[in-house]
């Protein structure tokens, strides 16, 4: 392996990890709505699984039809036990239904209400918001390069998985 190869790989690990640290600037300031719900989960067994309610929202928001149970839990990547666990709160807080599939009434379908659409695009704007002051400080040329160099490694980590 060349030598640049394995400083580049050093460096890019080092960027990951001082993303990963910098997380949480990304929420530092909650809309109202947010915070609210924020609050509401803190009160509820879910109170650490903000990402995973997001998670969640993504997934759905991105599927024109509603998805099974067993299809949300592999998305998730997490066991369906705790994907059940978290839509019966998203279900019990009006931000998420389950509906028997058509074809086969022992299959749940899963998908978002209004109020779970609401939440997603308020979460999705408070981070495009955040990224938007973050690209100003970068010339279009550098935000075109970044852009594409973002497709190239989540392709490859999509296609890695």
């Amino acid at each position: 392996m060349p030598e640049s190869y394995s400083s580049h790989t050093t460096e890019l690990t080092r960027i990951i990890q001082r993303f990963l640290c910098l997380k949480t600037r990304l929420k530092a300031v909650l809309p109202e709505d947010l915070a609210n719900m924020k609050a509401h989960l803190g009160e509820s067994h879910l109170g650490s699984k903000t990402d995973l309610l997001y998670h969640i929202g993504v997934i759905l928001s991105l599927q024109q039809e509603p998805i099974t149970m067993g299809e949300l839990s592999r998305a998730l990547d997490v066991p369906l036990s705790t994907a059940t666990r978290v839509v019966d709160w998203l279900e019990s807080n009006n931000y998420a239904i389950r509906l028997a599939s058509p074809d086969d009434r022992r299959i749940v379908l899963v998908t978002l209400t209004e109020a779970g659409q609401g939440i997603c695009r308020t979460i999705t704007d408070h981070i495009r918001t955040r990224v938007e002051r973050l690209l100003l400080r970068l010339s279009p040329e550098e935000r075109e390069s970044l852009i594409g160099i973002m497709h190239k490694l989540l392709t490859v980590m999509e296609e890695d998985t």
